[in-house]
């Protein structure tokens, strides 16, 4: 296991678990942190449902790049 954990998205659950299987899927390691109690009590939405998308630091450029090509349009907005 990675030393060093970092951040690469802060998401509600639903679009954290859709994040996780693009990075999965592009062969990275991906972990979800969140409050605990959003899981055990089913919330997707606001603070509880709230998950960080977390990948190996050395992996942490990569992770980016992958996110940024998926979810910007050509204009350079979110999609």
């Amino acid at each position: 296991m990675p030393d060093v954990w970092v951040t690469v998205a802060t998401k509600e659950r639903i679009e954290a678990l859709m994040i996780q299987g693009l990075l999965t899927a592009a062969g990275l390691p991906v972990r979800l942190q969140g409050e605990a109690l959003g899981s055990i009590y089913g919330l997707n939405t606001g603070p509880l449902g709230t998950v960080a998308v977390q990948v190996p630091a050395e992996v942490a450029g990569q992770a980016r790049a992958i996110l940024a090509a998926r979810f910007q349009g050509a204009d350079g907005h979110e999609r």
